[in-house]
């Protein structure tokens, strides 16, 4: 196969073929799967945020040293590397971005305003691969940093936060509105790992006011109901979370005490009682996502210590987990 060419939004990207990726084999006894290793991010970053995109992986923003960054990326597996997309339009760091009907969106989060203070933001902008610029959203009724930007349904759920009030909110892209949605008090945590698993939301883990939670609060928007799963083996915030085979896979984050970077990974299946034991993270690792393409989940960008010390401790790892089954 020869080098070509592709002019993509602004960027000419080299095609290369793709390099033999390095096997770490580092599962301990009795747990399952093991890890790969992919491209690097293009720089270290923690507190970004990740999605899979028709058939690409995309990492936005994440904490700098001074204000959140604005990079905005794309992996491609079939040529295993990083290619730059036009930037956010704003640095952005713990903020929501999802992927729904063809576009993007990116909101909330931690942003610079226009004098150059960094706060909680309302704003939300959106991208697709037609024109590869960013376009300006309807913005979410209140700020929000550290939550969740949950797709389900054609409507996009802002859940979780700093504060809990008791709300959420909920986007409908064809109208283009927003709408609250009530919660149960304690559901809204911040760094708490959020996703759907057969239709439902699930809120697992994360911080009420000063306490990390061990709480597995699931919604059913059919009925607007909420239920609890199992509760985790110890509380823990800022883990990446992701479904690979329809099993609930957490990554790291930070131990129950705030002290401890953790490199556990532990695993639940919807009818499980209890969480399982998986195989452990190269490293210890907080403020990372995760996502899944056909070679597994991959877990991108985090950092070995968390909340002052997360642009001082980034990692541009970009790690695959398989499963010894698979």
């Amino acid at each position: 196969m020869g080098c070509v060419s592709k002019q993509q939004g602004g960027f000419v990207r080299n095609w290369i073929l793709p390099v033999i990726m390095s096997v770490m084999v580092l599962a301990p006894a009795g747990a399952q799967g093991r890890w790969e290793t992919a491209a690097r991010l293009d720089a270290p970053r923690a507190g970004l945020a990740v999605v899979v995109h028709e058939g690409r992986v995309y990492a936005a923003g994440g904490s700098g040293l001074t204000t959140p960054r604005n990079e905005f990326e794309s992996y491609d597996p079939a040529y295993d590397r990083w290619f730059p997309e036009n930037p956010l339009p704003r640095g952005l760091e713990q903020f929501g971005m999802a992927s729904l009907d063809g576009r993007i969106y990116a909101t909330g989060g931690y942003a610079p305003d226009e004098n150059g203070l960094v706060g909680p933001s309302a704003a939300m902008w959106s991208w697709s691969t037609d024109t590869y610029v960013w376009q300006s959203e309807v913005a979410m009724p209140g700020s929000r940093a550290d939550f969740a930007l949950v797709p389900l349904d054609g409507q996009l759920y802002a859940i979780g936060g700093l504060v809990d009030d008791q709300t959420g909110y909920m986007f409908d892209p064809e109208s283009r509105e927003w709408s609250r949605l009530d919660l149960p008090a304690g559901v809204t945590r911040r760094a708490a790992a959020t996703l759907v698993v057969d239709g439902r939301i699930h809120v697992i883990g994360g911080i009420a006011g000063e306490t990390v939670s061990d709480r597995h609060d699931i919604f059913d928007p059919e009925t607007g109901s909420w239920s609890e799963g199992p509760a985790l083996p110890a509380a823990r915030s800022g883990s990446a979370v992701a479904l690979y085979q329809g099993r609930v896979h957490l990554f790291g984050g930070q131990s129950s005490d705030g002290r401890t970077t953790l490199q556990t990974h532990i695993s639940w299946a919807p009818g499980d009682t209890v969480w399982t034991e998986d195989a452990d993270l190269p490293a210890p690792r907080t403020g990372a996502e995760a996502v899944v393409l056909e070679r597994g989940i991959f877990l991108i960008g985090g950092g070995s210590g968390g909340g002052f010390f997360a642009p001082f401790t980034a990692l541009d790892a970009t790690d695959v987990f398989l499963d010894d089954a698979s």
